[in-house]
Parts: C-alpha cells; structure tokens; sequence
C-alpha cells in the first residue's frame, strides 16, 4: 500500500465522481433516504482522504496523455520554479487565503452572538422556545437570542449552541414562532452545523474543484429538506401551512443571504427548490424500503471498493525523460555494455528500457519477479 502522484489524481478523479453521483441524487432521486445520501457522501470525502494505491491494484497504461502532463510539469518556468511548483504554490496560497476568511468569517459570527440580546423568561417568545424545546425531546443548555443582523433565524454554534432571531420575527404568529424555533432545534439535533463546517474546510483545501461548491449547494439542499421533515413530524395540516407562511414572509422582506457558520430558517435558494421544499412539507414522499436501501448502499460499498482495484499510470516517458536524453547515475559496474536497464523515478516507479527504448513502467513489485529482477537499477537525475 503506496501512495504517488497518480493514486492522488485517481483518488481525486474517483471522489469527484462520488460526491457528483451524490449530488445529483439529491436533487433528482426523492424517494432516496437521507442516510443513505449522507453515506455516500462520507465515501467520497473518504476516497479523497485516503488517496493509497493497493498492491492488488490493475495498472492501466496511458502513452499520451500522462507522458505529456509529466513533460508539461517538469517544464521549468522561471528561476528553477517548474510548472508543477508553480500549480502547487499558487494551491497552498487558496488555501491559505481561504482558511484566513474561514477564521474571518468565524470571528464575524461570534461578534454578532456577543452582540444578541437574550431572551428572557418573561419574553413570549421565551415560551414558544420552551414549547418547542419539550415537543422534541431536547435537555440542553441551547440559547436563545435576538439580533438584527439576519433576515432569518438562525442556529449556530457548536459547544454552546444558540437559535438568533431577527427582530422582525418577533411580529410572526406564535405558530409560525413554533415552527421557526422547531426547525432550528432540529438543525442542531442533527449536527447540521458540524456537517456545515466540514464542507466549508473542504472548500478551503480543494477551492480549485468545481464539484466542491456543487457539493456543498445540494448537501446544504438536502439539510434543509430532511430539517423540513424531522421538524414537521407530528404537526397538523394548519400547523404545516403556518411553518411555511413563515418561509414566505422571510423570503419576501429581501434577499436572505447565505449563513457559512450556521443553518437559517429560510435561505436564498432557487426557486425550483423552494417549490420542491413547500410540496414535500405538504404531502411528504414516501421513501424506499429499508431492504432497497440496503441494496442501494451495498452497491455504494462496492463501487467504492472498486474505485481502489485500477489505477491509471504513464506507459511510457516524455521526451525529455527519454534515455538518451538523460543523466544517469550507473548503480552496476560503469564499464559494463548495459542494454537492458531500469530507471528508478522519484514517485518509486521504474521504466523498462531496452536497446535504449522505454518499453514500458514498472512497480517496485514487478521489479522483483521475472525477467526483470537483477537488472541493473539507474536513477533518474533530472
């Protein structure tokens, strides 16, 4: 079990598929379970977390399009910085700069919690939260606070968790109040704001890949909707249309922006998805069974699996990788006539050269067995 540049393109190349796959479920498979969404979305955040390369793993041999890319990152641009140098600075300082606003954004949130007036036991709405607290079971020290900085209310925070409500939410009715503060209870129960989180540091680390910020669209998408039918368990038919007349009078006093550290009431969405989100309050889907989810996610485990069986390496070297083009430091006797060799690369891969043509690559495994074992080994000196 190794880890090389080519296991990391294929384990990025293999997550993106995943978390895609995913992503389009979400937003085109209703009868799909949530758990099951969230499942798969853990094995495409662990494809691209564990990028190993298995020994059992088939080789899949590319004569173009590799051996171009090598030849194009091994190009030196300006003072010794090759373009592989280059890609990788300019990674590291996204990352950097996104991590800065991550902290930015964090200390932001934190200010506007300073800054909330809390809701004290004689306060309406102080009763409502009460309600809504024993309704859904709950025995913790969450908070609850006003504040004029959202449009929406909204949960936040992790060790110390707190519901922000606008001041213009004080004029709702009490059963819209109800079902505000039900729904952000449940955000909490769900760990939903940790799942928040976890997408905004994976936006940091990969902000180069488009299927990152559509990840995290379709993941906050389907918190929203599985927040919908958690909190809506038990409610009646009025109750129903009072928890969403309060979306309604959210989303038309302005545009409500998008919480990075928490999970609003009511957010900037499309409006295919609103509509989606108000039918399935009023006549939730019935989801798959529990033994075609199981199958379902049987499936997932072994896709998953075979994502690790092939790995796609460079048949051949680039031109200027050629071995009569190279400085090579002899590990046999120098004045040996050498025809067959190998070329030791320094991602620990080896090229089979013979009559000074590459003939193809090698794995540190291969290299031991049969007819290559006991050739003499060159390393290659860029």
């Amino acid at each position: 079990m190794t880890i090389s540049v080519f296991s990391v393109i294929m384990s990025i190349t293999c997550s993106s598929v995943i978390l895609f796959a995913a992503s389009f479920l979400v937003a085109h498979a209703k009868r799909v379970r949530w758990g099951l969404l969230l499942f798969i979305f853990i094995l495409g955040f662990t494809r691209l977390a564990f990028p190993f390369e298995f020994w059992v793993a088939k080789e899949i041999r590319v004569w173009k399009v590799y051996p171009t890319l090598q030849l194009l990152a091994e190009h030196e641009l300006f003072f010794g910085i090759t373009t592989a140098k280059l890609l990788l600075l300019i990674w590291m300082t996204g990352i950097g700069i996104g991590f800065f606003r991550f902290c930015k954004k964090l200390k932001n949130i934190k200010e506007i919690i300073r800054r909330s007036i809390p809701v004290t036991e004689d306060d309406p709405l102080h009763e409502i939260f009460v309600q809504a607290v024993r309704s859904l079971g709950y025995q913790g020290s969450m908070r609850i606070a006003v504040t004029d900085a959202f449009s929406t209310a909204v949960s936040a925070g992790i060790m110390h968790p707190i519901i922000l409500i606008p001041k213009e939410m004080r004029f709702f009715s009490k059963m819209e109040l109800q079902g505000v503060v039900r729904h952000e209870i449940t955000h909490y129960l769900r760990r939903d704001i940790c799942k928040i989180w976890a997408l905004n540091i994976a936006q940091c680390i990969f902000w180069w890949n488009p299927i990152v910020y559509i990840l995290k669209c379709r993941v906050i998408d389907m918190l929203e909707l599985e927040c919908d039918e958690r909190a809506c368990l038990g409610m009646n038919d009025e109750e129903r249309l009072a928890y969403l007349e309060a979306i309604n009078h959210v989303l038309s006093s302005g545009k409500v922006h998008d919480i990075d550290f928490g999970m609003g009431y009511a957010r900037s969405h499309t409006g295919r998805f609103l509509e989606r989100r108000f039918l399935d309050v009023l006549y939730p889907v019935q989801k798959h069974s529990d033994e075609v989810t199981f199958f379902l996610a049987a499936i997932s485990i072994v896709l998953f699996c075979f994502s690790y069986s092939f790995i796609v390496q460079p048949a051949g070297m680039p031109k200027s990788m050629e071995a009569d083009n190279v400085e090579i430091s002899l590990n046999a006797n120098d004045n040996e006539d050498i025809n067959c060799f190998l070329l030791g690369l320094p991602d620990g891969t080896y090229y089979y050269i013979s009559g000074m043509e590459t003939k193809g690559m090698l794995t540190e495994q291969e290299i031991q067995n049969p007819p290559y074992n006991g050739l003499p080994i060159f390393d290659y000196i860029p």
